[in-house]
């Protein structure tokens, strides 16, 4: 059991990854739209929501740029025959931690908190130093899990492994926050 929550990709099929990677993307997308948040790259977000579409196509948008960029990454790089499909599913799937560590904004005083950064007001700020560093500290958890699950993601699906496939998974991860930081701002 342990080995299933630590690497899933080896014991998923395709059309559970796809089927639970959509339902997390949905939810994400109502999530996000009903807390006013708007994701603003592959990683980031802000309290610029709006429409509904708007935050599914965004959210959409920045999980295609990274998908494709894991498999053309993968058909370059590995030396057996890499599917879209299980890039696909697998890399829709690994991004379930990162839309748990959204779920900390359902927190009425965290985005409060938060609202108050947004404003650059500090001094009221630091006045929540406690809360602030909790939410780091989860934050910094979910997202090693987040990239873990997202390296065994593009491991798996590519069979690129070990040195060489985390230097080409950080270099897709980089190359694909980039992007997505530049391309979602013409959606919406």
């Amino acid at each position: 059991m342990k080995e299933k929550l630590i690497n899933p990709f080896k014991y998923l099929s395709l059309r559970n990854a796809l089927c639970w990677g959509i339902a997390a993307l949905i939810l994400a997308s109502v999530f996000y739209w009903l807390n006013g948040l708007r994701p603003t790259s592959l990683t980031q977000l802000d309290f610029g929501g709006s429409h509904l579409w708007i935050a599914t196509a965004r959210l959409t948008a920045a999980w295609a740029i990274y998908a494709l960029l894991m498999y053309v990454v993968g058909t370059v790089v590995s030396s057996s025959k890499v599917r879209f499909a299980d890039v696909a599913a697998f890399s829709m799937f690994a991004r379930i931690p990162f839309y748990v560590s959204v779920l900390i904004f359902a927190i009425p005083s965290v985005k409060s908190v938060f609202a108050l950064a947004m404003d650059g007001n500090v001094n009221a700020m630091m006045q929540h130093m406690g809360l602030l560093t909790a939410v780091g500290v989860v934050s910094l958890l979910v997202l090693v899990w987040s990239l873990f699950w997202e390296y065994k993601a593009f491991a798996e699906s590519t069979n690129v492994k070990n040195g060489k496939g985390v230097g080409c998974f950080i270099l897709i991860y980089i190359v694909a926050y980039l992007l997505s930081g530049y391309l979602l701002r013409f959606i919406g």
